[in-house]
């Protein structure tokens, strides 16, 4: 289980992170959503290690991060950052091989071999693996990066992997979202993952994540199941926009639709502006 207690993070004049609480269950899919600058990627950003918080503590399986060997921690915990600039005409092959770098001696193991050739199956990459990545579709692209994160994490003991998304299907077609989503939640749900995933997309949230962690300028708004969470009251505080829910009769989902009257005065207000401006 990952655990946040009351964790905080302050650059000069202002504060990112503000006493950001929650427990995340092994074997879930939780969304992190809010708008832009909520402090989504910081919080991501905290939990794999790459900025240190200012208060409080992050516990995995009940230990304190600091408290694992860093070699340790990083088979156990990966993370897809949201922007991940390549110019070098590395294979596919190599780029999955870099998430194994935590197991190398002088070399590739073969275990490490056969993590790739498994996380490349997993994914539906086994045909790429000799592309140059600098090649590939977006689509394709992202799914080689989700088989080096899994592939850093793949030995780990079930229960004890820990993997993070920042904004994976922000660049994707509507196909690969959900074909990428799926993975993911099969991750999760099938195999005991921990994913923290990023989404913007609230629809895409009710069709594959079990809980939700909703912020606000740093601040949590809600966490819990996606039923607990999402209401038009939560939404619309941590969005600012109105929508209406729904749940037809037989269908698996709940959906919502944004109430287009909620950009009406914007929409008039820039209007004026852009006629008054060009007089």
């Amino acid at each position: 289980m990952l655990e946040l207690q009351n964790i905080r993070f302050d650059v000069p004049g202002r504060q990112l992170l503000s006493d950001v609480s929650c427990k995340v269950r092994p074997g879930t899919l939780t969304a992190v959503m809010g708008a832009n600058g909520a402090g989504k990627s910081t919080l991501l950003k905290a939990v794999s290690g790459e900025i240190k918080i200012s208060g409080g503590q992050i516990l995995w399986n009940k230990r304190p991060m600091e408290s694992y060997d860093a070699k340790e921690l990083s088979r156990k915990r990966s993370f897809l950052r949201q922007n991940y600039s390549l110019q070098l005409p590395f294979t596919a092959y190599e780029i999955v091989e870099m998430g194994r770098y935590p197991y190398f001696q002088s070399r590739a193991t073969a275990r490490c071999r056969q993590v790739i050739e498994e996380t490349s199956r997993y994914v539906g990459i086994q045909h790429l693996l000799k592309r140059n990545y600098l090649t590939l579709s977006g689509g394709e692209q992202q799914r080689v990066q989700l088989a080096r994160v899994l592939a850093q994490v793949w030995d780990a003991p079930e229960g004890q992997r820990l993997v993070m998304l920042d904004e994976p299907v922000s660049a994707l077609d509507i196909h690969y979202q959900h074909q990428l989503l799926g993975l993911v939640q099969d991750l999760a749900h099938n195999r005991g993952y921990t994913v923290l995933a990023i989404l913007h997309d609230i629809n895409l949230a009710f069709q594959y994540a079990q809980d939700v962690l909703l912020l606000k300028d740093g601040h949590k708004v809600a966490f819990g199941t996606q039923n607990e969470v999402f209401s038009e009251e939560t939404i619309l505080e941590t969005f600012g926009v109105a929508v209406t829910l729904h749940q037809p009769s037989g269908y698996a989902h709940r959906y919502v639709t944004v109430d287009s009257r909620s950009f009406a005065a914007t929409t008039h207000f820039i209007q004026e502006h852009n006629n008054y401006s060009f007089k």
